[in-house]
């Protein structure tokens, strides 16, 4: 076998295939190359079997990625960390998290650790700084939704692209105390991306949410932040109107923070008993330091791959 990185798009489409089919995990191939102008440095790091081609050769791989925190200092993140079923307990998963873990150095890193995993990424890769909290996944079947005719009166809704990047912006920040500014413009802009922004009477924005189709004919909703659960309500209605054929997705998949208590109220006023489930999903863990969000508002965080809020 032999560790390579940044391989050819087919042996990335490989990974995100077989994470669908076996995990669940929703992603696109427009992904790779998403991260790699999306953020400060990128590298997609994998053993491959050499004897086979790019279509086929995929055995085990990772995805690291580095921005910047809130107070300019580096922040790795890991996501899609995998290894093909046929080729577990066998050590090809080491070398690639040691490769990832050799570029982070003593910088900060992030994941999203499964539950049972979350242990041993804090015993034996340091990952122990990490709120008192999990993450949940919230799975919604998009045609047993019931979506009201009126909603509210205090609150509106524009497309993205009708919205000043700087105002929208700094909203994002006061959620996560980063600046993804140039990184989120391009998140909206890819392929059946949905994104609408609520606003309140004053112009003042009270939150926004993105919907994207992803593998496996399911649509996951990254990232959706709301004021309140009326303001909830409100976006994620508008922005399902917004999908072509949206009763025909197999799944809404959210993954948001347990301490929002405003998630259960959007439920209720959208998803009849029978149309939905809620489960644990990860625990979000850092190396060095953890890092702050106004997760109270967090709905669905941005990129579970490399995102945490």
């Amino acid at each position: 076998m032999e560790l390579v990185v940044n391989p050819p798009q087919q042996v990335f489409d490989q990974l995100i295939h077989w994470a669908a089919v076996t995990h669940g995990w929703g992603h696109m191939p427009y992904d790779y190359q998403f991260y790699a102008k999306g953020f400060d440095g990128y590298w997609f790091i994998c053993m491959v079997d050499p004897s086979k081609d790019d279509s086929t050769n995929f055995v085990a791989g990772g995805s690291l990625a580095r921005c910047t925190d809130g107070n300019g200092n580096p922040l790795y993140s890991i996501g899609l960390f995998y290894c093909q079923e046929e080729y577990r307990g066998q050590g090809y998963g080491k070398p690639v998290f040691k490769a990832m873990m050799d570029i982070v150095g003593e910088d900060n890193c992030v994941l999203m650790a499964a539950p049972d995993m979350s242990q041993k990424y804090a015993d034996i890769f340091g990952f122990k700084e990490m709120p008192v909290y999990c993450h949940n996944k919230l799975i919604i079947v998009p045609s047993k939704m019931d979506f009201a005719e009126k909603i509210s009166d205090e609150y509106i809704t524009k497309n993205w692209t009708e919205v000043d990047p700087d105002q929208l912006n700094v909203y994002d920040k006061s959620v996560c105390f980063m600046d993804r500014k140039n990184r989120m413009q391009l998140w909206f802009s890819q392929h059946q991306v949905y994104t609408k922004v609520a606003f309140d009477s004053k112009q003042n924005i009270m939150g926004y949410c993105t919907i994207r189709v992803v593998n496996l004919n399911r649509l996951v909703v990254d990232p959706f932040y709301a004021e309140n659960p009326e303001v909830a309500v409100q976006l994620l209605t508008d922005v399902c109107k917004m999908i072509p054929d949206f009763e025909t997705f197999e799944l809404l998949l959210f993954r948001f923070p347990a301490i929002n208590e405003g998630i259960e109220v959007m439920i209720s006023q959208l998803c009849p008993i029978g149309s939905f489930t809620i489960r644990v999903a990860n625990r979000t863990q850092f190396t060095r330091k953890l890092l702050e969000s106004r997760d109270e508002v967090v709905y669905s965080v941005a990129c579970t791959t490399h995102g945490f809020v």
